[in-house]
C-alpha cells in the first residue's frame, strides 16, 4: 500500500473549507493546528491536519470558543467525537426548528380562518423562532474571561449543566422577558404582576450565583457589557429595558 502523501498549501486548504488563510493562522496560534513546513518554510497541510481542521470547524459551528475547542480536541483530536457533538447539536436544533415550524403552521391556519392570535400565542411564536439563535462565541468567552475570576469560571463549569438544564433556564428567562413586554410601556414595578416576575427572576439568579455576591456582580457586569455591544446585543433574547425594569422591581422587593 502506498503511503498517504496527500498535502495542500494553506491557500488551497482555505479555499477547500471556505475559510481565510488568516483564520488558519489564528487556529495555529491558538495551538489547534500544527501544519508541517517545507524546506523553504511554507506551511503544508496533510491528512491529519485536514481532519483536525474539520473537527475545529465542526465545533466552531456549534458556537464554541477556541479555548473550549482546544480542550475538547486536546489528546486524540478525534474527528468522530467532534462530529458526534455536532450531530447532537443538530438534533437539538432540528427538534427546535420542528416545534417552531409547527407553531408557525398553526398560527397561519388560525389566521386563515379569520381568527386572531392571542398575546400568549404571539409571544410563544416569537420565542420559538428567536431564542435559539443566540450562540456562545469568542466574544462572549472573552467577556467571561474578563469579568469572572478563573476560580469562578472553574466552579461554574464544574456544575454539570446539561442541555436540558440550559433549555429549562433559557425558556424560563424567555418567559420573564415576554411577561415584562406584556406589561406594556412604562410599567409600574410595584404591581403584583411585576413583583411576581421579579421573584421568578431572583430565583433564577439565585440558582446561578448560589448566593455569591461576587458572582452576581460579575454576571451583571458581563451582561451589561454584552448588551452594549451591538453585534452581541442583537442576538440576545433580552434587551437593556428588561434589566432596567427588573432593577426597579428588585428595589421594590427589597422594601
Amino acid at each position: 500500500m502506498k503511503p498517504n502523501v496527500f498535502q495542500e498549501t494553506a491557500a488551497a486548504v482555505a479555499k477547500r473549507f471556505g475559510v481565510s488563510v488568516k483564520a488558519l493562522r489564528v487556529y495555529e496560534d491558538a495551538g489547534l493546528l500544527k501544519p508541517a513546513r517545507t524546506v523553504a518554510g511554507w506551511r503544508i497541510y496533510r491528512q491529519p491536519e485536514i481532519e483536525r481542521l474539520s473537527a475545529i470547524l465542526a465545533l466552531k459551528q456549534l458556537g464554541l470558543p477556541l479555548k473550549r475547542i482546544g480542550e475538547l480536541l486536546r489528546g486524540s483530536g478525534d474527528l468522530a467525537a467532534a462530529l458526534a457533538l455536532q450531530e447532537a447539536a443538530l438534533e437539538d436544533a432540528k427538534a427546535e426548528a420542528e416545534e417552531a415550524l409547527r407553531l408557525v403552521r398553526a398560527a397561519r391556519a388560525k389566521l386563515k380562518g379569520k381568527q386572531h392570535l392571542s398575546p400568549d400565542e404571539l409571544g410563544k411564536l416569537v420565542r420559538s423562532t428567536a431564542v435559539s439563535e443566540f450562540k456562545w462565541n469568542d466574544k462572549m468567552e472573552a467577556l467571561a474571561q474578563k469579568h469572572y475570576t478563573p476560580e469562578q469560571l472553574a466552579e461554574i463549569r464544574s456544575r454539570g449543566f446539561t442541555a436540558d438544564d440550559q433549555k429549562r433556564v433559557g425558556a424560563a428567562w424567555a418567559q420573564i422577558y415576554a411577561d415584562i413586554d406584556a406589561l406594556g410601556p412604562d410599567p409600574d414595578p410595584a404591581t403584583p404582576r411585576a413583583l411576581a416576575i421579579g421573584r421568578r427572576a431572583q430565583a433564577l439568579i439565585q440558582e446561578f450565583t448560589q448566593g455569591d455576591p461576587a458572582l452576581f456582580r460579575a454576571a451583571g457586569a458581563m451582561n451589561r457589557e454584552a448588551m452594549a455591544d451591538p453585534e452581541i446585543a442583537q442576538k440576545m433574547p433580552t434587551k437593556p429595558s428588561h434589566w432596567q425594569f427588573m432593577s426597579r422591581v428588585f428595589a421594590e422587593l427589597k422594601k
